[in-house]
C-alpha cells in the first residue's frame, strides 16, 4: 500500500513582541511560584499559564488530536498534584507539560517519544537562540538597540584582548609587573560586582527565562516532526534495486530465514506450553507456601527472569518480522506460530502477576511490588500491540507510538491514588503481621501520620509478632522507640507546614494536618 497523503499542519508564528511578552510573564510567574517553595498548587498554576500562553502563541484552533489528548491528560495530572501531591503525580504533570507544549507548537508531531525529544531540544537550544531573539525585541528601541549592537560588536574583540593580555603577562615579567596593579584593582572591582550580581536569586531568574523560552518558543523548528513524518503505522514493502552490473541477490535467503524462524517458534512454543501448564496447575488456584520454601527467591528472582524472557521473546519476534519477511508468500505458518507464542507469553505474564500477588499476601504492599504490577501491565499491553503488529503487518513506529501513549495514560492514572496511604492502610490490617516491614512506615510521606497514630496498637501487635521470629529483619521492635521516631517525624511536618505558604499547598497534606489537629497532635 502507498503511504497516505497527509495535509501539512498549520504552524502559527506569533509576532516577536507577543513572544517576548509571553516569555517575560511566564518567567516572572516561574520565579514567583517556585523560588524557595515546594511543589504543589504552584506546579498546576504554572502548567496552566504555560499551556494557555502556548495556545495563544501557536493557535488553539489548530490543535491536533494528539495535542488535545495530551492536554487533557496533563490537566488531570495537575489536578492530582493539587489533590495528593505524590511523586508520581508530579512526574506525570512535568512529563505532560513537556510533551503537550511540544505537540502544541509542532502540530506535525504524532507520538510522545518524538514530542519529548522536541521539548528537550527546545530547552537546550533556547540559550543559543536567546541573543538573536533579544536583538529582535530591542530593535523597537533605538537606544537599546544601539547599545546591544555595540555590546555584540565589542564582545569578541574584548575576549581576544584578554587572551593576548594573559599571554604577554606570562612572556614578559616587566609587562606583568606594570599591569599587575591595574589588573588587581580591576579584578577586585569585578569580583565585587559579580558577587552582587550573581546571587542564587539572580541565577534562578535566568533559569526562569530559559525555561519559559524553552516551553513557549519554537527554538528548533521541525527538529523532530520532520523525521517523524517519514514513518507510517502500516508496513510498506520496499524493493531495493541493484545496479545491473552487480550479481542479483540469492532468492532463497529469505526462505531460509523463514524456515529457521518456524523451527525456533515450534521449539519455544513447546517449551512454554510445559512451563505454563506447570504454573497454572501449581499456583493459579489454591497456592500455599510449602514448609521451607523460599518465597523471596520464587518472586524476586523468578519474576524478573520471567519478565526478561517475555521481553526477549518480544525482541526475537520483532527481529523475525522485520522488513520483507512480513510479505513472504508463505509467511502464514510462521505468523500463526508467532501469534501463539505471543498468546503464551501473555499467559506467562499472568503467572508473573500471580507470583507477585502471592508475595503481597505474605509480606504486604510496597512500592517495588506495586511497580512490578505496573510494569507487567505495560508489558501485557506491549504483547497485545505486538500481536496486532504481526497480524496486521504494522510498523515498529506504530508499536512505539501506541505503547508510549499507554505508558503516559498509566502514569497519569497512578497519580489518582495516594499510594502511601494505601500501602500503610493495607499493611496495618494485614493477615500476616509477623512479616510486615515496620521500618517502612517511617519512610512513608507525612500524609500517613494520622493513620499510624490512629492504629498504633496494630503496629505494636506487629512488633510483638516480629519478636517471635527466628530471624529478625526489622530495626524498630520497641514501641516507645517507634513512637519517639514517629513524634519527631510529626513535629518536622507540623513545623514545615507552619513555615510554608499557599504555593506548595496540597489537599493531601492539608487533610493530614487537619486530622492531626483533631487528634490534638498539631504541635
Amino acid at each position: 500500500p502507498k503511504p497516505m497523503n497527509r495535509t501539512m499542519p498549520i504552524v502559527v508564528t506569533a509576532p516577536r513582541w507577543k513572544q517576548a511578552l509571553a516569555v517575560l510573564i511566564t518567567a516572572i510567574a516561574f520565579e514567583r511560584l517556585f523560588w524557595q517553595a515546594g511543589l504543589g498548587l504552584n506546579l498546576a498554576l504554572f502548567t496552566l499559564l504555560v499551556l494557555s500562553g502556548s495556545l495563544v502563541l501557536h493557535g488553539a484552533q489548530y490543535l491536533t488530536l494528539p495535542a488535545r489528548i495530551a492536554l487533557v491528560l496533563t490537566l488531570l495530572a495537575d489536578l492530582m498534584v493539587v489533590v495528593h501531591g505524590t511523586a508520581v503525580a508530579i512526574v506525570g504533570a512535568v512529563a505532560g507539560l513537556l510533551v503537550t507544549s511540544a505537540l502544541i507548537m509542532e502540530p506535525g508531531l504524532r507520538s510522545l517519544p518524538y514530542a519529548l525529544g522536541q521539548a528537550v531540544t527546545n530547552l537546550f537550544v533556547g540559550p543559543f537562540r536567546l541573543p538573536s531573539g533579544l536583538s529582535a525585541v530591542l530593535a523597537v528601541n533605538r537606544r537599546a538597540s544601539r547599545g546591544w549592537r555595540w555590546f555584540q560588536l565589542a564582545l569578541v574583540p574584548v575576549l581576544v584582548f584578554v587572551v593576548y593580555l594573559q599571554l604577554y603577562r606570562v612572556a614578559n615579567p616587566r609587562f606583568d609587573t606594570f599591569s599587575a596593579s591595574f589588573l588587581d584593582g580591576f579584578g577586585r572591582w569585578l569580583a565585587e560586582a559579580f558577587a552582587e550580581l550573581l546571587t542564587p536569586h539572580f541565577l534562578f531568574l535566568v533559569l526562569a527565562v530559559l525555561v519559559a523560552a524553552g516551553l513557549l518558543l519554537r527554538n528548533a523548528p521541525k527538529a523532530w516532526s520532520l523525521p517523524e513524518s517519514h514513518w507510517t503505522d502500516v508496513l510498506l514493502r520496499r524493493r531495493s534495486r541493484r545496479p545491473g552490473w552487480l550479481r542479483p541477490l540469492p532468492m532463497n535467503a529469505l526462505e531460509r530465514e523463514r524456515r529457521r524462524g518456524i523451527l525456533l517458534l515450534v521449539m519455544v512454543n513447546a517449551l512454554l506450553v510445559v512451563v505454563n501448564i506447570i504454573d497454572i496447575h501449581w499456583f493459579w488456584t489454591g497456592f500455599e507456601v510449602p514448609e521451607g520454601f523460599s518465597l523471596k527467591q520464587f518472586v524476586h528472582e523468578g519474576t524478573w527472569v520471567l519478565v526478561f524472557s517475555i521481553l526477549l521473546s518480544m525482541a526475537i519476534l520483532l527481529h523475525l518480522f522485520r522488513a520483507n519477511q512480513n510479505f513472504h508468500p508463505k509467511a502464514r505458518t510462521m505468523r500463526l506460530l508467532a501469534l501463539l507464542w505471543v498468546a503464551q507469553n501473555f499467559v506467562l505474564g499472568v503467572s508473573v502477576y500471580l507470583r507477585n500477588q502471592h508475595y503481597i499476601s505474605f509480606h504486604g504492599l510496597a512500592y517495588k511490588r506495586i511497580g512490578v504490577i505496573v510494569f507487567l501491565v505495560l508489558v501485557l499491553v506491549g504483547l497485545v500491540t505486538l500481536f496486532r503488529k504481526i497480524r496486521h503487518r504494522l510498523s515498529l513506529y506504530h508499536l512505539l507510538r501506541v505503547n508510549a501513549w499507554a505508558a503516559f495514560v498509566v502514569l497519569v492514572a497512578l497519580g489518582f491514588v495516594d499510594w502511601d496511604r494505601v500501602i500503610v492502610r493495607h499493611n496495618l490490617h494485614h493477615d500476616n503481621p509477623a512479616e510486615i516491614d515496620i521500618d517502612n512506615y517511617l519512610a512513608m510521606s507525612d500524609r500517613v501520620l494520622p493513620l499510624l497514630y490512629a492504629d498504633l496498637e496494630l503496629v505494636e501487635r506487629q512488633m510483638k509478632k516480629h519478636r517471635r521470629n527466628t530471624v529478625r529483619w526489622v530495626d524498630h521492635l520497641d514501641p516507645a522507640e517507634f513512637r519517639g521516631a514517629l513524634d519527631a517525624k510529626r513535629m518536622r511536618f507540623v513545623e514545615g507546614k507552619a513555615g510554608s505558604d499557599l504555593r506548595s499547598w496540597t489537599w493531601g497534606e492539608a487533610r493530614a494536618l487537619s486530622e492531626l489537629q483533631a487528634m490534638g497532635l498539631d504541635r
